[in-house]
């Protein structure tokens, strides 16, 4: 059987010639398909797509893998733009990301009033966190003016939710008081007492200043240094002074120097000036085997990495 053949110009081409020549038009052609100058990569089709589509939470997907880095490279500016997009069209997650990235200035100029109106549309569609934040930068006049009142109504809708920061800042509110909220010492209890349950630090060491002082209905130092022992293990320097004071004086406790010298040494080694103060005491009147001792139960501490 005789090779296949073609006539170029009145020329037979030999049969390697012509394989060539399929070959490189095949090459070329795949080449085309994939390196074309200016060609868009699937990734980027696909992300247009859910623009031209708008697909809040295709949208809100994307942001999220640019401000993280999942599948792309981090590009704040890029996630900003996406977030934007689909929080236009309504999306509380992505409104809320918004709100922090002006916020903190991610990705974009802070702009304290723009973190403000997306936190609070955001909030409107009971998003816990953005209802947090919102009351967060009222109370503190960040965007807008202070506005305690308002910032008491939104922290309630955190903390009913079950936000532990929510509870303990409206305990926290209702405990001192501020303009536009009457101090409230039973509403104060309660939300503090939710945010102890799920263990806030800060919390459980305002609920054990109330037994301690008897705000909470009665005095209870036994109650008081239970609180102070949870929120020291939790790293609280305050409640680390506060225990250290309640060993050195046996109020809810058996007195115990060492322990006392080291809950000071660890409240101050935390710059609380409190645990300071109380250290420079105790080092200057324990001694020298409470000092010691004190000294061993700090040591072990830190060595185990607790604050």
């Amino acid at each position: 059987m005789k090779s296949p053949t073609i006539m170029v110009s009145g020329r037979q081409l030999p049969p390697l010639f012509l394989l060539a020549i399929v070959l490189t038009v095949g090459n070329a052609s795949r080449a085309e398909e994939t390196t074309t100058p200016g060609a868009t990569p699937v990734s980027e089709r696909a992300q247009t797509a859910a623009l031209d589509q708008n697909d809040s939470e295709a949208l809100f997907k994307q942001g999220k893998a640019y401000s993280t880095g999942i599948g792309v490279q981090i590009d704040e500016a890029k996630a900003f733009e996406y977030y934007h997009k689909s929080a236009e069209l309504g999306n509380p997650k992505a409104q809320h990301n918004l709100g922090v990235m002006y916020a903190k200035g991610t990705g974009v100029k802070q702009d304290e009033k723009e973190a403000l109106i997306w936190f609070h549309k955001a909030a409107e569609q009971g998003a816990m966190l953005s209802q947090h934040s919102y009351a967060c930068m009222l109370k503190e006049g960040k965007g807008t003016e202070k506005n305690a009142a308002e910032a008491a109504v939104w922290w309630r809708k955190a903390a009913e939710q079950g936000n532990a920061e929510s509870q303990y800042r409206l305990g926290n509110l209702y405990l001192l008081g501020d303009e536009g909220v009457k101090e409230d010492i039973q509403e104060a209890k309660k939300w503090l007492e939710k945010a102890v349950v799920q263990n806030h630090v800060s919390a459980t060491n305002d609920l054990a200043i109330m037994y301690e002082n008897g705000t909470a209905g009665k005095v209870s130092l036994t109650e008081a240094f239970r609180l102070f022992q949870i929120a020291a293990e939790g790293g609280n320097a305050k409640a680390q002074a506060s225990l250290a004071a309640c060993y050195a004086a046996g109020n809810g406790t058996t007195k115990d120097l060492a322990q006392a010298y080291r809950w000071a040494k660890r409240s101050s080694d935390q710059g609380e000036a409190t645990g300071t103060n109380l250290w420079d005491e105790f080092r200057l009147g324990f001694k020298k085997e409470q000092i010691a001792e004190g000294e061993k139960l700090a040591a072990e501490d830190m060595k185990s990495g607790k604050k």
